[in-house]
């Protein structure tokens, strides 16, 4: 049966899923009497079904269906007898080997695998490319086959049934209407039951918190929009027209005109710049306006 190490494994796996960790126990041995592989160590457990073995076979190569009707390892339907020649790893795989040189993929297809046995044909619908990297994941491991297990249960939202231990819909869902008579339901409860007694004497604890990692410095994320640079203001450009001049010259002259005025020379001599300047600024826009009616 399983090491402690492994039921660990299968504990942890069971609670990172929302799974009542015994009824997780209870489907293995329902299913496989906790045998993860057969006798060669590596090949997970199987059992071969002749009448899926037809079906794919007439899907994806009817050329060699007749071949594997003929050789007694494909019928059209399920019959009495058909796993009297799988009471055996031996005899088991003896089978596989067979149907495999006739199609690999199909011979995978017509397989339950592993400690769920989980049908091959259902590969894609689980997340995997074909049901031949379904047996190979699940090669390389007991926690591989329940990741296969746990899949089918997620995906047919069998979850609850499982907490709940309603182990007959459970059943129903995960076997098929024939459950009742292979006592699937009776079965899985008597495994609950005894899972749950040694999983309390064992106290299996949980998974220790993974301490999270430091994280590594980052360098500061530049903002997308940037503002524009500072832009020192530049000196308004004096007008070079001569009324602007003039203007400027007499906005100079008017601040100090308080000083002037102590001095009437000087008064005198400014009044005269001043009727000048207005004489040519005038002369200069007579000028203008004949050069623009012009």
């Amino acid at each position: 049966m399983f090491s402690t190490e492994v039921i660990s494994q299968l504990v942890s796996v069971a609670r990172a899923k929302g799974i009542d960790p015994p009824s997780l126990f209870a489907i293995v041995e329902t299913e496989s009497n906790g045998h993860p592989f057969e006798a060669d160590g590596t090949t997970p457990c199987f059992l071969f079904e002749r009448h899926i073995f037809y079906r794919e076979l007439k899907r994806r190569n009817p050329d060699k269906l007749a071949y594997a009707v003929s050789h007694d390892m494909a019928i059209s339907s399920r019959q009495d007898g058909q796993y009297r020649d799988e009471g055996t790893s031996a005899g088991r795989m003896k089978l596989l080997l067979a149907a495999r040189t006739i199609d690999s993929e199909c011979a995978n297809r017509a397989c339950s695998w592993g400690i769920g046995q989980i049908l091959g044909a259902n590969a894609e619908d689980l997340g995997y490319s074909s049901a031949t990297q379904m047996v190979e994941s699940m090669s390389h491991g007991i926690v591989g086959q329940v990741e296969g297990m746990i899949r089918f249960i997620t995906k047919n939202r069998l979850i609850p049934y499982l907490n709940m231990h309603d182990w007959a819909s459970f059943a129903l869902h995960y076997n098929g209407a024939a459950y009742r008579s292979n006592h699937y339901d009776t079965k899985m409860a008597a495994y609950y039951r005894q899972w749950a007694a040694k999983l309390d004497a064992m106290a299996v604890p949980p998974p220790a918190p993974e301490t999270p990692a430091e994280p590594e410095p980052s360098e500061p994320e530049e903002p997308e929009d940037l503002p524009p640079p500072y832009i020192e203001p530049k000196t308004p450009v004096k007008s070079k027209t001569l009324w602007a001049g003039g203007i400027q010259i007499i906005s100079v002259c008017g601040a100090y005109i308080g000083q002037l005025m102590s001095d009437w020379r000087i008064v005198a001599s400014f009044l005269v710049v001043i009727v000048f300047l207005a004489l040519f600024i005038g002369r200069e826009r007579i000028l203008k306006i004949i050069e623009t009616n012009t």
